[in-house]
């Protein structure tokens, strides 16, 4: 049975973050397998970030950013500056070239094409069971692969579409990014379209909608297109990028691990954010913890729970997103204009203290947030 320091179950963000922050440490000679089933497949998937710089894992040529956005309602639209943030976009295939670009320098670091079928603790010892390979042993585990639970309770899931196109005409402020346009086509669920422009012809946008009920791609895809025409007209546009896909909106996502040397990570450790689904920061934060951590050799403390109070909070939101999605784009309008888009903003990173949290709670329009704690629990 082959021994390693590190093993990942998983080799998508989470795992490979894990592994760049390991690499920037005194800890980068360490022997790290990677195991993961789509080996050599990079998904079509975007992250986003807000920050007063580029994040350290972010591929300098692959930068993209915006100091600038709106939301529209109707021919509303509510302008903000995003103050001493910005906005930032990465690719994933981008992200993925510069990870493994610097992997490719530490012969330390092994890849296996394979699926995990069961993780166990045995004192300071960790085995993961293969599918084919067989059995290998860790001092821990890494674990982002994300395992649905059985419950009764409906999940609310952010489902979205995007199409990155390139226009023959110029449409687009390439200096401000559409956070939330919310002339959608009618739905029962709490839908909006998200814009990211590059440049005066060329854009990511994304069809999203908060709902616990399937929708189908095509569904989504249509429905995109239909903003496109409803908002631009008869468009002729090339699509260089696609991606589609489905992030849990939920604060009950607990750990489900066979000890404490065997750690989840990710989305599957709680690290999306639930109430937006904004996920790629924290896990850059917590990886960076996790290492510094790993250096002082600390196994008991590798988890990283949540302020109860901001569990809290999302729960409210998300009360209100199941039972009244419509009061939703009233909501974040009421929000970003109320206060400072940067307290805003590092009030949604969880990053504020509970008295800049009770300033920007009493600015606003209270009657929807009581009708959330009439049918408040755990989402």
């Amino acid at each position: 049975m082959k021994k390693y320091d590190y093993i990942l179950a998983g080799g998508g963000c989470a795992g490979l973050s894990l592994v760049y922050h390991l690499l920037d440490s005194s800890l980068k000679d360490s022997n790290i397998l990677i195991l993961e089933p789509t080996l050599g497949e990079v998904p079509n998937k975007t992250w986003c970030y807000w920050n007063t710089a580029a994040l350290p894992i972010h591929p300098e040529a692959a930068r993209f950013s915006w100091n600038s956005f709106y939301l529209q309602q109707g021919k509303q639209q509510h302008q903000h500056g995003f103050g001493k943030l910005s906005y930032y976009h990465l690719n994933s295939h981008d992200f993925y070239a510069h990870v493994l670009e610097k992997i490719k320098n530490f012969p330390n670091v092994h890849f296996l094409k394979e699926e995990v079928s069961a993780v166990r603790c045995t004192g300071n010892e960790v085995k993961v069971d293969t599918k084919n390979s067989g059995t290998f042993s860790s001092n821990y585990v890494f674990d982002s692969r994300i395992t649905t639970t059985n419950t009764n309770q409906t999940i609310l899931n952010q489902v979205f579409i995007g199409l990155r196109i390139k226009s023959k005409t110029q449409l687009f402020d390439p200096e401000s990014m559409g956070l939330m346009d919310f002339d959608t086509p009618s739905s029962s669920s709490f839908d909006f379209i998200y814009t990211l422009p590059f440049s005066s012809q060329e854009a990511l946008i994304e069809y999203t909608a908060y709902t616990s009920e399937a929708r189908d791609e095509k569904e989504l895809l249509d429905s995109l297109k239909a903003f496109l025409k409803q908002k631009y007209g008869e468009l002729e546009y090339e699509i260089t990028f696609q991606e589609t896909g489905q992030i849990p909106m939920t604060s009950r996502i607990h750990s489900q691990t066979s000890g404490n040397r065997h750690i989840q990570i990710g989305t599957a450790a709680g690290w999306t954010k639930p109430s937006t689904g904004y996920t790629f920061a924290q896990i850059q934060e917590n990886c960076s913890q996790l290492v510094a951590r790993l250096e002082k050799g600390a196994p008991q403390d590798l988890l990283f729970p949540r302020k109860l109070r901001f569990v809290f909070y999302d729960n409210i939101l998300l009360s209100i997103a199941h039972h009244w999605p419509k009061r939703l784009p009233g909501l974040f309008i009421n929000l970003f204009s109320t206060s400072s888009p940067d307290l805003v903003f590092r009030f949604l990173a969880e990053k504020t203290s509970f008295w800049e949290e009770l300033k920007l709670l009493s600015r606003l329009k209270f009657g929807i947030f009581l009708k959330g704690l009439t049918r408040y629990g755990t989402y």
